[in-house]
């Protein structure tokens, strides 16, 4: 029980004041000897009971009417007490908090969604803190990410107050909030608590409810997971458990939704495949205005810190629009470039992270089938002349060639290469094979070209294997003939947004390159192709024989050309892919692709872990995190995983909720010692989390199966509509009347009778 005026409580003890007059009453008279009053005395005893009942009853409404009359004055509330009635007990109040991104919108210096949903619930852990006999339960649980409960069922709220406050911003990540509340209606389900309160407190923004505001399905398909709804009617059926939807976002009050502005980076990508020590390298910033009006954005572009390069670019209301840079790197190593945009309401998609490997020069093994040959007639002199004829003019690619007798002993590790060519070679062995091997799980790249000299066997024994070795189809015979002496074939790109063919994107190259005369090509077996594995060319014959397949292998990527290009000397030569309209562009855009590794673990969204693989031991690993996550340097402890191929994987470093670099410093154990390394990681936010459309209370209400939408605690709503709901003070001064009439009527009727 509550009291409004707890203070006039201490009213009570006038009840002492008819007490004490009865007690002094009782010692007014003297006992004196009389004779007479023999007679008297018999008289009295007869009547002494019910005198003593009549004063007793007297004394006992005297005293009620000051005790109730202060109870009255003190305004006693009965909200607890009335649960406790029922038979509720202990209260489990459950508080989902949205985390998401989405959150922090701050418009016109109001407070961001999520800082009025954290107010709301300091509001409630103050409420319980004010009743010094509360035994209720605080399970905290926020969105973001994943879900966090920070608090579980803690009947203590200094627990909750102290994770409460450590609630300062919302993480960076976007999502709904279906994955928090099946969570919590699982922990419904465990702990059996008679009555439970979950509050979500959310922005209402439409991307957090998942596909509940999707409009069905025609037929409905079958869903194989639960949807926010779902999950709201299985709390709602759960008994003693109310679910109240409390709407934070900057149209609560409005409560008909609405969208608001926000201009925000959505790309950051580097326009080449690999970045050349000292050469030009493009950038492009995407840029994306969700609102109603045109906006002129600010566009920056930083290289590790340093001075940015900014551009201005207007974009269209609903639109996309993009900046160019172009930026010469004087740094070898892995390099940090960040873009950024002028801060609007919602900050975290302003920015954007990129770490961009920066290389002296693309280096290219080229192991030649011809090597022994003449040196013109050598596919050295192909590769040679169009990827690196001059390294002053041309400084992307080194090429270096070898014969095939420096791979088969190992004199050439394809490991110390980005990108190693097997051009027309005859055989492979067993220590061979399994280099290339490594060498593409390890993120570098391998073209195999098959020609006169290629021995199917050898490769399809030890580079295909039984389907798990890098090459994905099975060599059969060779097909087609010499010049002028069969049917010309030529080349169909069936994957002509293939990056391999970034530098055919007019139609008159395309038209080109498909015009290139193919006389020999090997068939390959018609058993399908692994899911990694692509057909990116066919030729023109009946069967439409796969020309240049690629392959993602481990971390590294691989292509497989059955008609190897060959020097324009070489007059019988399978095909007249050496022509420079063709080589130049087919080439380059080729090894460009492989050069890069499948997958770029140096660049992964919020949310995921960071991991990658490295040629040497780590010891000594440390993690330093965005400065907008706060907190220092922290050592990993776990050990690094030894792979095949003598690598190492980085322990897994979790916990990235904001956007930024990551930097993990660490120490490489090589053979001529320790070297200490610094590895940056590019972390991003989701930026559809960025669409600011909100659902309007009715809506959400109807989609989620809910009772209401609020835009307040629930109590403290109904506090203000019906203040008297619960209060006993008119009930006790009722009771002080009937009590004062009562005693009034009482002693009237003693006092006539014993008169």
């Amino acid at each position: 029980m509550q009291f409004l005026n707890p203070a006039l409580l201490a009213g009570v003890a006038l009840f002492a004041v008819p007490l004490v007059i009865h007690l002094l009453n009782r010692q007014r008279h003297k006992r004196r000897e009389w004779a007479a009053m023999e007679f008297l005395l018999r008289a009295y005893k007869k009547q002494r009971n019910r005198l003593r009942t009549e004063n007793l009853l007297l004394l006992l409404l005297r005293c009620l009417v000051p005790i109730l009359l202060a109870l009255a004055i003190a305004r006693p509330l009965l909200q607890q007490a009335a649960g406790l009635l029922a038979g509720s007990g202990t209260v489990h109040h459950v508080l989902v908090l949205d985390a998401s991104y989405s959150m922090g919108l701050r418009e016109g210096g109001a407070p961001s969604p999520f800082e009025r949903a954290r107010a709301l619930v300091g509001r409630l852990l103050d409420r319980l803190d004010e009743d010094p006999q509360n035994a209720d339960k605080v399970t905290l649980v926020t969105a973001g990410v994943r879900p966090r409960f920070l608090v579980r069922g803690d009947m203590d709220t200094a627990t909750a107050r102290s994770q409460w406050l450590l609630l300062q911003k919302p993480e960076d990540g976007a999502g709904d909030l279906g994955d928090a509340l099946q969570q919590v209606a699982v922990l419904l389900e465990e702990s059996g608590d008679a009555v439970t309160e979950v509050y979500v407190l959310t922005d209402l923004q439409v991307r957090a409810f998942g596909k509940a505001l999707q409009a069905p399905a025609n037929p409905p398909q079958p869903e194989l997971t639960d949807t926010l709804r779902d999950t709201c009617e299985r709390l709602q059926k759960h008994p003693g458990t109310r679910l109240h939807w409390i709407d934070t976002g900057p149209f609560a009050e409005q409560k008909g939704g609405g969208l608001a502005d926000n201009q925000q980076i959505t790309d950051l990508r580097i326009t080449q495949p690999a970045a050349v020590l000292r050469t030009p390298v493009g950038f492009t910033v995407q840029l994306k205005n969700r609102a109603d009006s045109a906006a002129t954005c600010e566009v920056t572009l930083e290289v590790d810190g340093q001075a940015p390069e900014r551009r201005v670019v207007s974009v269209p209301a609903g639109a996309e629009g993009e900046a160019e840079f172009q930026v010469a790197f004087r740094e070898l190593g892995r390099r940090r470039v960040r873009a950024a945009i002028q801060g609007d309401a919602l900050a975290a998609d302003d920015e954007r992270y990129l770490t961009v490997d920066v290389r002296e020069r693309i280096r290219v093994l080229v192991v030649d089938g011809a090597a022994d040959e003449d040196p013109l007639r050598a596919y050295r002199h192909l590769y040679t002349s169009v990827l690196d004829p001059d390294p002053t003019s041309l400084p992307t690619f080194a090429v270096e060639a070898t014969d095939t007798l420096a791979l088969l002993s190992g004199q050439r590790d394809p490991r110390d290469y980005d990108v190693t060519v097997l051009a027309d070679i005859d055989r492979l062995n067993q220590r061979s094979a399994q280099a290339l091997a490594a060498a593409v799980r390890a993120g570098r790249g391998l073209l195999v070209t098959f020609g006169e000299h290629t021995d199917a066997e050898s490769f399809n024994l030890l580079l295909h294997g039984a389907g798990d070795g890098p090459m994905p189809l099975r060599l059969l015979q060779p097909t087609g003939g010499s010049a002028g002496s069969s049917v010309v074939r030529a080349l169909v790109m069936t994957a002509p947004d293939h990056p391999v063919f970034a530098e055919f994107e007019e139609p008159i190259y395309r038209e080109v390159l498909q015009a290139i005369p193919v006389h020999r090509w090997f068939l390959s077996a018609a058993e399908a192709l692994p899911a990694d594995a692509k057909v990116l060319a066919t030729v023109t014959d009946a069967v439409q024989s796969p020309l240049l397949v690629g392959r993602e292998f481990g971390e590294g990527r691989a292509l497989f050309l059955t008609s190897a290009p060959a020097s324009e000397y070489r007059p019988d030569r399978w095909n007249r892919l050496d022509d420079p309209m063709a080589a130049f562009p087919l080439l380059h855009g080729m090894v460009r692709w492989l050069a890069l590794p499948a997958v770029d673990p140096f660049l992964v969204p919020v949310g995921a872990e960071l991991s990658c693989t490295l040629a040497h031991r780590p010891e000594e690993i440390q993690v330093q995190r965005p400065e907008r996550d706060g907190r220092a340097r922290t050592p990993v402890a776990e050990d690094p995983l030894p792979l095949p191929g003598d690598r190492f994987r980085l322990p897994p470093i979790g916990d990235t909720v904001f956007a930024g670099f990551y930097t993990v410093d660490l120490v490489l154990d090589r053979p001529s010692g320790k070297e200490p390394v610094a590895l940056p990681f590019a972390v991003n936010v989701d930026p559809d989390e960025g669409e600011l459309r909100y659902a309007a209370h009715e809506e959400a209400r109807q989609s989620l199966g809910i009772e209401r939408v609020l835009d307040a605690l629930p109590a403290t709503a109904a506090q203000d509509e019906t203040p008297q709901q619960n209060e006993l003070g008119p009930l006790l001064l009722l009771l002080t009347l009937l009590c004062v009439l009562g005693e009034a009527t009482l002693a009237r009727f003693v006092s006539v009778r014993r008169n």
